[in-house]
């Protein structure tokens, strides 16, 4: 049934219950041109700093690791076992995952019923988010993490549509638990994201949601999947707790508490991306057709205030994209056309193809690495590791005796233990960094090559010797210009390993 509405308010016509007929043909096009893309970029320059990490970790398994938990490092060593040496291999899960995370928001607004349009829209707009896409050829954990809360949401979305025309399908919810266990597999972030939708069913309902059992069941598998990496944690005295200071330190990296919301909007995307966010989190808590999921702004919301107070990254809202985009564009397509509505402008074809064009040669490594290394993070990351490895070879071969090398960064360590045996580095570098703290002591009280500014040096080594700086032949901030010293450790280095071992 339509009515006339007065000015200014909005005549709904989203379905209340129904979902729409998934647009599979155009939403698969889309995910397909998204996977290959990233596929095809996915050697253009070189292995990402934490990805050499995940290989030296994974060389050492182990079901807990002191900054994350096993499955990436398991799986970074997974795939060099099949194909050694193979970026793109390497880099598969996550260009699949990506495009799958754009399918699940087409899925979602056709579950709150977004017809064709809505969904294209969804699925563009997630596509071309421009944090989404820049780590989308990336083996990280920000990649697993996003699409694991986008399935979570769709599951609820899907279920409370379902239970609202009266065939709940439990089941959903044990698919629920079971998302949520290779989520903490992952990353463990997603407790946030489940402790603000029970607040929000709470205040908003449906409380009934509450006495399924198979949630019940769904997150008890959850949670006995985290009982290995929670003894590892609790035998070496909790370091992913301290975790969290860490990230908060890190804030340069990211901006400050006064960036976070203009941040993460624009890793939303400007145009529509951030459009449809703003318009997802009133949809759904303002929306008529919406009401039975208002429970999700709220929780949007609250997850976005924890994350601020707590210092978190703006990228760890990137898991809510999918969600937020898919209601934005389902609101925005139901909504009529009404004065005052300037924002439509950027939900046109022709400004989304301009915007993914935009992007596109925005945040992916296309032209050369020199040209984005001085000021993108995912660039000066990749490039110069190799450079790096040989003029660290180099300084290691002149020593007059047989060192150990020990590097000050946990990127450091695992590039130079990746890229340095070929050049004539010993085989297993150390670092009191991070995870690598956890991994190997060098031998009694052998000197050591230090590489990088190692903040204890000085206070333990009863002899340090400067050496000439590594200078990196290009443009590459993370790895040049880096000091290095001769240290001899002032007593044994399993004695003191303990106490040099350092997070930040």
């Amino acid at each position: 049934m339509t009515t006339t509405p007065a000015r200014g308010l909005v005549r709904p016509v989203v379905p209340t219950t129904g979902a729409a007929a998934v647009a599979w043909r155009p939403v698969l096009a889309i995910a397909v041109a998204l996977g290959a893309l990233l596929v095809a970029l996915s050697t253009r320059y070189g292995m990402f700093g934490d990805e050499y990490y995940f290989l030296s970790a994974g060389s050492r398994p182990s079901l807990g690791y002191a900054d994350q938990p096993p499955m990436l490092p398991l799986l970074a060593a997974l795939l060099d076992h099949l194909a050694p040496g193979q970026l793109v291999v390497l880099r598969l899960p996550a260009a699949i995952l990506t495009a799958v995370g754009a399918v699940v928001a087409a899925l979602i607004a056709a579950e709150l019923g977004g017809r064709r349009r809505a969904q294209v829209l969804a699925c563009a707009a997630t596509a071309i988010s421009p944090y989404l896409l820049a780590t989308g050829h990336l083996l990280a954990t920000s990649t697993v993490d996003p699409v694991c809360w986008a399935l979570v949401l769709w599951l609820l979305v899907r279920w409370v549509r379902l239970d609202r025309q009266g065939v709940p399908d439990d089941r959903l919810l044990l698919w629920l638990g079971l998302v949520v266990a290779v989520a903490l597999f992952d990353k463990v972030l997603i407790p946030v994201l489940l402790a603000a939708v029970a607040v929000g069913v709470w205040v908003s309902g449906p409380r009934r949601l509450f006495g399924r059992p198979l949630l019940w069941v769904g997150l008890g598998v959850a949670a006995a999947s985290t009982v290995p990496t929670l003894v590892w944690q609790a035998r070496h005295g909790w370091p992913q707790l301290r975790m969290g200071s860490v990230v908060s330190g890190e804030s340069s990296l990211f901006g400050d508490r006064w960036q976070f919301l203009p941040r993460a909007l624009y890793y939303a995307g400007l145009a529509p991306g951030a459009v449809l966010v703003v318009v997802g989190v009133w949809a759904l808590l303002r929306f008529p057709p919406l009401r039975p999921w208002r429970f999700l702004g709220g929780a949007s919301l609250l997850v976005t205030a924890v994350l601020l107070a707590a210092g978190g990254r703006p990228y760890y809202l990137s898991g809510l994209y999918a969600l937020l985009l898919a209601v934005g564009a389902v609101a925005a397509c139901s909504m009529p056309v009404a004065r005052g509505r300037w924002w439509r402008w950027t939900l046109r074809p022709t400004v989304v193809v301009v915007s993914a064009v935009l992007t596109v040669l925005w945040v992916l490594p296309i032209g050369p690495a020199s040209w984005r290394a001085p000021t993108e993070f995912e660039t000066m990351g990749q490039i110069g590791w190799r450079d790096f490895a040989i003029g660290v070879a180099r300084q290691y071969r002149a020593l007059p005796h047989t060192t150990s090398v020990i590097a000050y960064s946990y990127w450091y360590a695992s590039a130079l233990e990746r890229e340095g045996p070929v050049h004539g580095l010993p085989e297993t570098i150390y670092s009191t960094h991070r995870g690598f703290g956890y991994f190997d002591v060098p031998p009694g009280s052998v000197d050591a090559l230090l590489v990088g500014d190692v903040k204890w040096a000085p206070r333990f080594c009863s002899r340090l010797v400067p050496l000439p700086q590594f200078v990196g032949p290009q443009v590459t901030p993370v790895n040049d210009r880096v000091p290095m010293a001769v240290c001899t450790p002032s007593r044994p280095w399993a004695e003191a390993w303990p106490s040099l071992r350092n997070l930040a």
